[in-house]
């Protein structure tokens, strides 16, 4: 079986709004004053909300295919 990598916010968002910005697919949302969620369904793997995080919060992690 394949791999992918998928995205999910850990602790530590301070809910800048950057991650939303840069998903292509708005698979994240954002719970008011408290964390971002990305939805597992949606994602890509693009990775561009990991890159874009400045806290650290989100981390990257592998499920099959």
């Amino acid at each position: 079986m394949a791999t992918k990598t998928k995205y999910k916010v850990m602790g530590g968002c301070v809910t800048c709004m950057t991650c939303l910005y840069q998903c292509p697919v708005q698979a994240i949302t954002l719970i008011e004053d408290v964390s971002a969620v990305i939805d597992e369904s949606k994602c890509l793997g693009c990775g561009r909300c990991f890159n874009a995080c400045q806290p650290g919060a989100i981390q990257p992690y592998e499920v099959e295919e």
